[in-house]
């Protein structure tokens, strides 16, 4: 406990040398004796961010758009790259075949998420894709439940 902020401390140093893994790791043996502490679970949460971060998918290389690219863009990429790497047009090997069927899922993915505002955010944030979907979950609970509480009826015109 009394060692704390040296752990703290390094944790930050690796991760602002991009070695988020690492952190992760030596946070994990802390996390799990003083995961109670909010200074540790808060560097151990942060390690884990941007090891899922680095992790992802690049949604923008994969369709060939930069990250300022407008919804309709997008799109067109999508169209484009959809057509360039479908599964029925690269059949020569079961090999290329089967890489040709993960690149137009993910392509898929990135349409989904690029395309809709909320989801484009948090993906711009550093989110992952699972991440994201529980975001989204969450909201759609929110709406509901505010919905069903009778303060507006539904109709949207509280507060």
């Amino acid at each position: 406990d009394d060692c704390k902020s040296a752990w703290v401390t390094k944790a930050a140093a690796l991760q602002a040398l991009g070695r988020h893994e690492q952190a992760l790791r030596e946070l994990q043996p802390i996390m799990e004796s003083l995961g109670h502490d909010a200074q540790i679970s808060g560097a151990y949460n942060r390690a884990r961010f941007e090891v899922k971060k680095a992790r992802r998918p690049d949604y923008y290389g994969l369709l060939k758009v930069p990250s300022i690219a407008s919804t309709m863009e997008i799109k067109a990429a999508y169209k484009a790259r959809a057509l360039e790497c479908h599964p029925d047009k690269n059949h020569a090997t079961e090999e290329a075949r089967l890489a040709a069927e993960a690149t137009f899922k993910q392509l898929g993915e990135a349409l989904e998420t690029l395309s809709d505002d909320f989801k484009r955010k948090l993906w711009d944030e550093g989110y992952d894709k699972e991440a994201i979907e529980e975001r989204v979950r969450a909201a759609e609970r929110a709406a509901s439940d505010h919905t069903k509480d009778g303060c507006c009826g539904g109709g949207g015109g509280c507060h």
